[in-house]
């Protein structure tokens, strides 16, 4: 059988490359472009941005011949026969990029939980597979968007590189083999600051070239509760406890901590997703078997252990980089990374950063307002707790103090959003009602 190289230059040599779509072109949109740039058989032939010439400056930074480039081209039928040609077509409009019919699939990039809705939804229902990169928008209606691509005959997936990905990818090649999956996570590399914000992070975030609300949503935890959430639902795996253990150890120490506490761990059971502090930027998953020869060769094979458990710690994720891993697999083979099958079992709640008051206004994930915490999707229902992925631009009509969880009657929402209306769709799915 030909390897994924070897298949995309054929793909590329009989016909053309596979004509992708972005939405959202900052830092990880950028640089997915850049990584395509030098494959076969895979290129972005259509980017929007709703920022003055980003779209355009992204083609250019990653090396695209500006003279194919058509800035601005809001004809749908003009786009089409442009990308047929092999020029690149750059807009404000995503709506209208996701209606381009020579596009072959949808890449959402922007991180924003409604556009993220808005997106994904109209490229399913528009019949093309959608590469979602936007795991606030997964970690909130996955499930509805995963369905909803199946009923359409088209494909829903988050994508490799990112840390649900990446985790997936292991837990995948464990449970293919036979392996008990005991426990799956991620390690964190921002020191965790509840209270952060984009004023508190504003020099680092320069230091560092990236947004400061990106990076405020890594230090306040969101980004990890988000991504736990994700992945959790992708494989049946809660959290035991809201927000997760996190413990502060080293690689070595993954094995000891995160097994049940009879094996000296942090668990309660098995079957649980969390984060450790430290061994970032990996990912891993805890395995055992009650097999006694398999057991030998392990420890044979000198693979990290403790006890009769065991590590498989990929320490790495590529993130954006990687993300045509996912395209090409969904191209060429219909398979998704990872997506949401079966009813969620985690859930990213909303947590008040400071005391809230009736009237105020819910700015952003990584903002000054709110931040997520993970918990079990039936204790988040049973407390009426709002998912975070929806409270952007909601109303607080309740006073929550600060480290307070947020629950629907506390809060009037946009009603106007389409991630909001998309849940309450999901919410029926799953009882039915």
């Amino acid at each position: 059988m030909a390897t994924l190289k070897e298949r995309l230059i054929e793909r590329e040599n009989k016909e053309a490359p596979f004509r992708i779509g972005l939405v959202g072109a900052g830092q990880m949109g950028t640089g997915l472009i850049s990584q395509m740039e030098k494959m076969y058989g895979l290129k972005v032939m259509a980017v929007a941005d709703i920022l003055d010439t980003r779209a355009v400056d992204a083609y250019k930074e990653a090396g695209v011949d500006p003279t194919i480039v058509h800035w601005r081209e809001d004809d749908v039928a003009k786009a089409d026969e442009l990308i047929k040609s092999g020029q690149r077509v750059a807009t404000h409009s995503s709506e209208f990029l996701v209606n381009i019919p020579g596009l072959d699939a949808i890449v959402e990039s922007t991180g924003v939980p409604n556009v993220g809705a808005i997106i994904c939804s109209q490229a399913i229902e528009a019949g093309k597979p959608m590469i979602n990169m936007n795991v606030e928008t997964d970690a909130t209606i996955g499930y509805y968007l995963t369905k909803k691509a199946l009923d359409k005959g088209t494909i829903y997936s988050l994508v490799a590189g990112d840390e649900p990905g990446s985790i997936k990818e292991i837990y995948d090649f464990a449970d293919a083999l036979g392996f008990e999956i005991v426990a799956i996570g991620k390690g964190k590399n921002n020191p965790l600051d509840r209270s952060a914000t984009p004023d508190t992070l504003k020099q680092r975030a320069i230091e560092k070239k990236m947004s400061v609300k990106m990076l405020c949503s890594f230090v306040d935890g969101t980004k990890t509760m988000v991504e736990m959430t994700s992945v959790g639902n992708a494989t049946g795996f809660a959290p035991e406890i809201r927000g997760c253990y996190g413990p502060n150890c080293k690689v070595e120490d993954l094995p000891k901590m995160f097994v049940p506490k009879s094996a000296g761990g942090i668990f309660e059971n098995k079957g649980a997703v969390d984060y450790a502090v430290g061994p970032a930027p990996g990912v891993f998953v805890i395995i055992t078997t009650d097999q006694p020869k398999i057991k030998k060769d392990l420890n044979y094979l000198g693979l990290s252990g403790h006890g009769d458990f065991w590590c498989l710690y990929r320490p790495y994720h590529l993130a954006n980089l990687e993300t045509p891993i996912t395209i090409a697999h969904v191209m060429l083979d219909n398979v998704e990374t990872l997506n949401t099958k079966f009813v969620p079992v985690a859930e990213t709640i909303t947590v008040a950063k400071k005391d809230l008051n009736p009237g105020d206004i819910i700015d952003t994930l990584g903002g000054f307002t709110v931040y997520g915490m993970i918990e079990k999707a039936n204790v988040a229902k049973e407390q009426n707790l709002v998912p975070l992925g929806l409270v952007v631009g909601g109303k607080m009509v309740n006073p929550v103090k600060k480290g307070k969880a947020i629950s629907y009657a506390d809060i009037e929402l946009n009603e106007e959003q389409m991630i909001v209306r998309l849940r309450r769709e999901q919410d029926k799915m799953i009882t039915g009602s």
